[in-house]
């Protein structure tokens, strides 16, 4: 109950910093995480003590989450804009690095999970999944819903 109360508080500050409009990037990051961590904790009903030491792990792994997709969008960068000029030799590399990077980022699921199973269970680790997805849709209605309020008629 007392999780379950922190989550709730922290999500409507988040919520209300939004509302306030401060417009600095890091701040929107900020409330982001907040939010995510205040849903992801709820869904899952982590325990205080599986918080502790779950998110820093979950943190770490999101982390490298990114630096692996920078690395992807990096080297798309690299390539023609338009696809039909795209040499067969290039398409050649880039499919050799899209497959290391799939790689790359199934054993970066593969050791998280183990990590992650050594505090959670098995079924939280799996509703993890469920949990993130219904955050982003969150996420996306509470975007549609603030840029439909901001749109002149």
């Amino acid at each position: 109950m007392k999780t379950t109360l922190i989550t709730f508080l922290s999500f409507l500050i988040s919520l209300s910093s939004f509302a306030q409009g401060s417009g600095n990037r890091m701040n929107i990051e900020e409330r982001y995480r907040s939010q995510k961590i205040a849903f992801i904790t709820d869904k899952l009903q982590l325990t205080s003590k599986e918080a502790r030491e779950f998110w820093p792990i979950y943190n770490q792994f999101e982390a490298d989450k990114d630096e692996l997709s920078k690395e992807m969008h990096a080297y798309r960068e690299t390539l023609p804009q338009d696809d039909n000029e795209i040499s067969e030799v290039q398409a050649v590399e880039f499919l050799t690095f899209y497959n290391k990077h799939n790689a790359a980022m199934f054993k970066l699921n593969q050791e998280n999970q183990k990590k992650f199973l050594e505090i959670i269970s098995a079924k939280k680790l799996m509703l993890l999944n469920i949990a993130e997805n219904e955050f982003r849709r969150h996420l996306l209605k509470e975007f549609r819903g603030r840029n439909a309020r901001n749109r002149p008629n």
